[in-house]
């Protein structure tokens, strides 16, 4: 072969390099902007499951796995909540929703001692904010009293009679109300 022929090919390898980094980084975007997650790093994923150990805090008493934890431009983590229907009308989440996302802001907070001054929940057709406030903190501590009154009295049951439910459950290895 001549040089001409070595340059030609590995000029054409080249192209198609780039041509393949450009298909993949459009693709990316596309899938960013359908996700409805903003801009920023992701740093933890947990929406396929393979994420890595839950984050937990002894001092509260809590533990849990955000969806994902994207890092903003400040440096500040930001936990996103997934959920598979759609946001309620009035753009307000769903009270559950919201706590459970108070819990990773705590979370968050604690065990990986980075500010997060909101949180997202990215329902089927938009995404809200919620904003981590004193209130939203007071409000969470309250319910995890109740949780653990409950507990301790053995007055807590399952909420729901959905099988389907219980068997995404995480704690269905432990729990003597299963479903299935």
């Amino acid at each position: 072969m001549n040089r001409v022929t070595i340059f030609t090919i590995l000029f054409t390898a080249l192209a198609l390099l780039l041509m393949l980094a450009a298909l993949m980084l459009t693709r990316a975007a596309r899938l960013r902007r359908r996700s409805g997650l903003p801009e920023g790093e992701v740093v933890y994923e947990d929406a396929s499951g393979l994420a890595r150990e839950p984050l937990f805090s002894r001092r509260l008493g809590l533990t849990g796995k955000p969806d994902y934890l994207l890092r903003d431009p400040h440096g500040n983590l930001i936990p996103v909540e997934v959920k598979s229907g759609r946001a309620p009308r009035g753009g307000r989440p769903y009270e559950s929703h919201r706590m459970q996302l108070a819990a990773y802001l705590c979370l968050v907070e604690d065990v990986l001692q980075r500010p997060a001054p909101y949180g997202l929940i990215r329902y089927q057709d938009q995404t809200l904010e919620v904003a981590n406030t004193e209130e939203l903190r007071e409000q969470l501590g309250g319910l995890i009293a109740r949780m653990r009154t409950l507990i301790e009295r053995g007055e807590a049951h399952r909420s729901h009679d959905q099988a389907q439910r219980c068997s995404r459950c995480s704690m269905a290895h432990a729990c003597d109300e299963r479903l299935e």
